[in-house]
């Protein structure tokens, strides 16, 4: 049976406490949130994060409400930067049970990347996390599926798994074929949203954090859930290009939710 989460960007409104309360009422098994974030043009985190000091209360907070975080962002491979650095987050994401946490490869030197996945999938490992890996086409280290299960095949680090993110397959050239291909255990979680065209791009940022609510768009959603194994956790990531605010960004996030799990009940 897939766990399925909702991704802290579907709904920013009220951080990660609020989207703990608003998954739980909304039946969900678990969050998507963040224990590291990327700065914006102004030095401040660019998305709602866990402040390490309320860490017993949102930890309270998720075993109140049955809730676990399947993923935990954002440790990305970057030029010049070592991750080790992300020990404190790393640990901040373990003490609040999180199942993993997700990196991006932005370094473009394969003899680093190698280096710096494997170092960060040991940092994991040692606080009982798996590492997802996301391919996107704006990661110059790792920007397709294919580039993904090749670098998935050179580590050799059992905690390390694939995710499969609709909108980076199909906007890279990625097809329903290429997962059939995987074998099954490699991928760890899938995220959901909609997208109105194939176009392959390398350019797609402001697109990644304007999603279309899944079944509203082109993207073949229900025959890409139909690849996914049982084991597979399902990520429901529909940003909004909009700041949302009180009942329109709860609106927002049922329409995701509720779109999300149509997926799977037109299965039967």
């Amino acid at each position: 049976m897939h766990q399925l989460a909702l991704h802290q960007i579907t709904m920013m409104e009220g951080g990660p406490e609020g989207l703990v309360r608003f998954a739980a009422e909304a039946g969900l098994e678990g969050v998507c949130l963040f224990t590291a974030t990327p700065l914006d043009s102004h030095g401040r985190d660019m998305f709602p994060v866990v402040d390490p000091a309320a860490a017993a209360s949102v930890k309270q907070l998720l075993r109140d409400h049955d809730m676990r975080i399947i993923n935990a962002e954002y440790f990305p491979v970057m030029p010049e930067c070592d991750v080790a650095d992300y020990l404190p987050a790393i640990t901040l994401a373990a003490e609040l049970g999180a199942k993993r946490i997700v990196t991006h490869i932005h370094e473009p030197s394969h003899h680093r990347v190698e280096d710096q996945l494997s170092s960060l999938c040991i940092l994991a490992r040692d606080h009982d996390l798996e590492v997802g890996l996301e391919f996107t086409g704006f990661a110059a280290g790792c920007n397709s599926l294919a580039a993904a299960a090749a670098l998935h095949g050179r580590m050799n680090q059992p905690n390390l798994t694939i995710a499969i993110d609709a909108l980076h397959l199909f906007r890279t050239g990625g097809t329903l074929e290429q997962v059939k291909t995987l074998d099954p255990p490699t991928i760890g979680y899938a995220q959901l949203c909609d997208g109105p065209d194939f176009r392959r791009s390398d350019d797609y940022i402001a697109e990644a954090m304007s999603r279309l609510i899944p079944g509203e768009g082109v993207f073949p959603l229900r025959e890409l859930v139909a690849l996914l194994g049982p084991h597979v956790d399902i990520d429901i990531e529909v940003p909004n290009s909009r700041p949302l605010l009180g009942s329109e960004a709860r609106a927002w996030a049922e329409r995701a939710v509720a779109a999300s799990r149509n997926l799977f009940a037109e299965r039967k």
